[in-house]
């Protein structure tokens, strides 16, 4: 194959993507669509997590501050109930 055979393939190609209608229209924004969540994912995780850290730096300061230790207790699972969330000396 020769390069003016490789460009020609190439553009049609990129032609048929352009004017792509129905199911290959749907492919292609599909494509986009994804490629656009993972990039948002990238941002929101860390922060996320960078908030809950700081939470939980926060709440270990504020024990700390009173001469206690941050405690969680997990309901039963057959009474069920509510977390609690204090801080034990």
């Amino acid at each position: 194959m020769t390069l003016t055979e490789a460009a020609v393939r190439a553009t049609n190609g990129v032609e048929s993507m352009l004017y792509a209608t129905g199911p290959k229209l749907e492919r292609a924004r599909d494509a986009g669509a994804s490629r656009a969540d993972q990039g948002a994912f990238l941002i929101l995780i860390p922060i996320a997590i960078i908030i809950a850290m700081g939470l939980m730096a926060a709440w270990f300061l504020y024990c700390q501050q009173r001469g206690a230790w941050p405690a969680m207790d997990m309901p039963s699972f057959n009474a069920g109930g509510t977390w609690k969330v204090y801080c034990a000396k």
